[in-house]
């Protein structure tokens, strides 16, 4: 045996020569308490039953030759049943970890350990008691933990209830007294020698916990817990911050928002789901589980009365949902499900109820309208027509004990007396092909039958001792508590690091939307699963084939996340920054779940990144541009960001020109990947062929130039008006394709002479525009790397553009290409493109040889060849298959 861990001394040696007979192995650490030995070793020595039981006394270098006395005298008395280790003094765990390993070491058919500490004592019945329970318990149960029945300062307190890892991470309801399977302890499971200030049988439960074992409770088990005024628990307790802080540091890798989630989702889900036409309440954390557990309704009721009366015994989800499968699988099928979820968990914490209800954006957006609490001012609020139903149910239990129904079924009338928060799902046309049924009438007899449940039930209490443990339904504290975060996202996390977060202020039909589409559809097709969040706006436009890329879409609130001084360039790095005059647990929380999150220009997603990080959570910027103000002053994303380098795993940048600039703003090298752009979208390959084959033909017409994009001042459109006017005629022809987006362009688009057609919203309308192009311009004032100018080529266009930004990077000058050096002066670059353009319209021969060495240059990328190394380097940290773990 080790040093430490000494062989028997004296006439305990007999003990050793009959190792096949204890079944039972008692260990108990003395130190300091010689005068309590004897009476903990009697209670051993009584027990009654089939079991032969022995103990193993193990003196922790106690001063006193007292307990030197005591243990010796009975393992004289006794040498067949008591062992009597001696070792230098090491601490609780230490010598509890002495008298473990002697028994696994010396008593082969011992089935069950128990920790047994030498102020306490045993009643006679308790051993045999539990060793019978944990003989009929399922495998995975490790121990059994009984109830505190306190002597000395007399007190009765229960630990009732089915046992729950997640609320063991909360509060240590488990007694270092507790019968351990044999089998805990042979998988190398061993106390913490290095917790000698407190709480080591907690952080022992935790680790048991985390390799899959299980406790039970052993009701009435007889087991006395010396309670004295002065002791090593009360010491402990006055260093209980420190402690738990040093306990919790150590079992971090289990106490993350992720690892909390699927503790939640197998044991207390938060949310009650209560589907019309089924006979069960599926318990759920995320209500797109593939498996969620379910209570049949009677059982349902049951737990909900008696978790109304015992709360911290018994289980019921704090959050009822009450809806149509119909509207379920549209509003999953619309991605918008989970977040809705999330949406209400942050409205019924001032609404008793609130309703989901369905409206059609005729412009095909996709969203969450949020309206709190209607006040004075406001219109009134119903739920009649409403698909979904949250409920709080401390609300519930109210009612059931109230014989009053008015005031809850006046949810269907045209003015709801409770207090009413709503929803409205946004959907573009066409998504509902029929409308699901409303709810509301079918959650107030849900909500009937609680109320007739509870009468049926006696009022007095299920158990005698009392319950200091906080109520189960609060098992979501944990998140506040180990995460510091606020309601979390409703996702069950798979656990294979997988899932990945694009964080956007908003989702239109912009460049930067394009390229993250495009990200989140590379890495779908890599088995990923893309999630998107927009920080600043509650509506996004699809992109064609955006519910088969994206899991879920997800906003922050009715506010957003957004908001601050874009003129400091380093936002944040002051007292004034984002992090410190907002609250952003809830929008940590709405993020955490995620593996990896990419923000692409979400100014508000600065400040949430470092405490992302604690969580486990890589997160990556990304970069497309440097911007400039109206006096042409840098700005804006890029140098904001440089304040949070530090709360990021990496940068993503899309050019050459980009990564120097951030290696030269200070940012380390290695953080930097290059992901070049490629055409947004995949083009029709007979329309690509049929285009480029055109091209090779002579025709007599004009010129024909194409203007595709945002109507911005970051386009040039005061330019572009320009360069229309002073080439408009019989040689060219112009089509103008877009919108205003940021309402900033400085120049009224009913001015630029030519009619401005609608965006262009899909492959095929694209397709057209670039087949029917000669000529594609961009006088834009800044630029990162133009998705228009790389679609354009792909189709043999002849881009002409200025050489602002990466630019330079895709078209090269002369060859495939036309650039306009952009030196502040418009009418220089107004002269400049309009040059080209009538050389252009002169010259077809050199307009087809440079649309043809376009087409052959960008036919050789994409994006899945342009993403290699990021893919590889986010790849590499996930998971190993050997590492991934089922939930508890």
């Amino acid at each position: 045996m080790p040093e430490d861990h000494p062989a028997p001394s004296g006439p305990a040696g007999p003990g050793l020569q009959r190792p096949g007979e204890i079944e039972i192995g008692v260990v108990i650490p003395a130190y300091k308490q010689p005068g309590f030995l004897a009476e903990a070793l009697d209670s051993v020595l009584a027990q009654r039953g089939p079991y032969r039981i022995g103990a193993v006394v193990v003196n922790d270098g106690c001063p006193f030759a007292q307990t030197h006395e005591v243990a010796l005298s009975f393992a004289r008395r006794h040498p067949d049943r008591v062992v009597y280790l001696r070792r230098a003094n090491g601490g609780l765990s230490a010598a509890r970890n002495t008298g473990v390993e002697f028994i696994l070491a010396a008593w082969p058919a011992c089935r069950s350990i128990f920790p047994l500490d030498a102020d306490n004592r045993l009643m006679p019945p308790f051993l045999a008691r539990a060793q019978a329970l944990l003989d009929e318990s399922p495998a995975d149960t490790g121990w059994l933990y009984p109830d505190f029945d306190f002597f000395g300062l007399e007190g009765n307190f229960s630990t009732a209830g089915e046992y729950s890892h997640l609320l063991q991470v909360l509060e240590n309801f488990c007694e270092a007294g507790s019968l351990v399977r044999r089998e805990v302890f042979a998988s190398g499971l061993r106390y913490d020698e290095a917790m000698r200030a407190g709480f080591e049988d907690w952080a022992f439960w935790l680790c048991a916990a985390a390799a899959g074992w299980r406790g039970r409770h052993l009701p009435a088990s007889g087991f006395r817990y010396r309670k004295r005024a002065e002791s090593m628990l009360a010491t402990s307790e006055r260093q209980r911050a420190q402690v738990l802080g040093d306990m919790r540091r150590r079992h971090a890798a289990h106490l993350g928002v992720r690892s909390l989630a699927r503790l939640e989702a197998a044991e207390l889900p938060r949310y009650g789901l209560q589907v019309m036409g089924e006979d069960s309440l599926r318990l759920v954390l995320d209500p797109q589980a593939v498996t969620p557990r379910r209570l049949k309704r009677a059982e349902a009721h049951a737990s909900f009365v008696e978790a109304s009366r015992e709360p911290r015994a018994v289980f019921f989800p704090p959050q009822t949902c009450w809806a149509s499968q119909p509207a379920l699988d549209l509003l999953a099928g619309a991605g918008l499900l989970r977040g809705i979820f999330h949406q209400a968990a942050l409205l019924l914490r001032s609404a008793h109820f609130v309703a989901v209800t369905l409206a059609e954006d005729a412009a095909g957006g996709l969203g969450l309208d949020v309206l709190p609490v209607p006040g004075p001012e406001d219109a009134p609020a119903s739920a009649a027509d409403a698909v979904l139903l949250f409920g709080q149910t401390p609300v519930m239990e109210e009612l059931a004990r109230d014989p009053y129904r008015g005031w809850v079924n006046s949810l269907a009338a045209p003015v709801a007396q409770p207090k009413l928060a709503r929803i409205v799902a946004v959907l573009p046309p066409g998504l509902v092909v029929a409308p699901p049924p409303a709810i509301v009438a079918y959650a107030l007899g849900e909500i009937d039958a609680m109320r007739d449940a509870m009468r049926s039930r006696s009022v007095l209490p299920l158990d005698w001792r009392s319950d200091d443990r906080r109520p189960r339904r609060s098992a979501y504290e944990a998140y506040a508590e180990f995460a510091r975060c606020g309601a979390i996202l409703p996702h069950l996390p798979a656990g294979d690091g997988r899932d990945i977060g694009f964080l956007l202020p908003l989702f239109a039909f912009g460049g930067v939307e394009k390229v993250v589409f495009n990200y989140a559809a590379v890495l779908r097709a890599r088995g990923w699963r893309p999630h998107l969040f927009i920080s600043g706006a509650q509506r996004i436009q699809a992109f064609p084939g955006h519910f088969d890329v994206f899991e879920s879409v997800c906003f922050f609130g009715a506010d957003g996340i957004e908001g601050g001084d874009w003129d400091r360039l380093h936002f944040g790095a002051c007292t004034s920054g984002f992090a410190q005059w907002r609250d952003t647990r809830d929008a940590v929380g709405l993020l955490a779940t995620m593996d990896v999150v990419l923000n692409t220009h979400a100014l508000g997603g600065h400040g949430l990144m470092q405490a992302l990080r604690r969580q486990g959570v890589r997160c990556w910027l990304g970069l497309h541009l440097v911007e400039k103000g109206p006096l042409g002053a840098p700005m804006g994303n890029p140098h904001i960001a440089l304040a949070y380098e530090g709360a990021y795993d990496g940068f993503v940048v899309i050019s050459e020109r980009l990564r120097d600039w951030c290696v030269g703003q200070a940012v380390p090298a290695d953080k930097v990947v290059k992901v070049l752009n490629a055409p947004s979208y995949a083009a029709d390959p007979a329309r690509l062929a049929a285009a480029l084959a055109t091209r090779q033909v002579a025709v007599r017409r004009p010129l024909r130039v194409l203007f595709l994009g945002r109507l911005d001042a970051q386009k040039g459109l005061d330019r572009l008006r320009d360069i229309i006017l002073q080439t408009r005629g019989p040689a060219v022809e112009w089509r103008l394709v877009g919108k205003p987006v940021l309402d900033d362009a400085g120049v009224d688009p009913a001015t630029l002479g030519v009619p401005v057609e609608p965006p262009a919203m899909d492959g095929p309308a694209l397709d057209a525009l670039y087949a029917w192009a000669d000529v594609v311009v961009l006088p834009s004032r800044f630029e990162g790397v133009p998705l228009t100018l790389l679609e354009a080529q792909r189709f043999g266009c002849v881009v002409i553009a200025t050489e602002v930004g990466a630019v330079a990077e895709i078209v090269r000058d002369r060859v495939d290409g036309l650039l306009v050096p952009d030196g502040g002066q418009d009418a220089a670059v107004v002269a400049g493109f309009t040059a080209l353009i009538g050389q252009l319209a002169a010259d077809r021969d050199r307009l087809r040889q440079i649309g043809q060495a376009a087409a052959a240059r960008i036919g050789a990328t994409s994006w899945a060849r342009n993403m290699q190394d990021w893919l590889e380097r986010i790849e590499a940290l996930r998971p190993k298959e050997s590492d991934l773990r089922p939930a508890a």
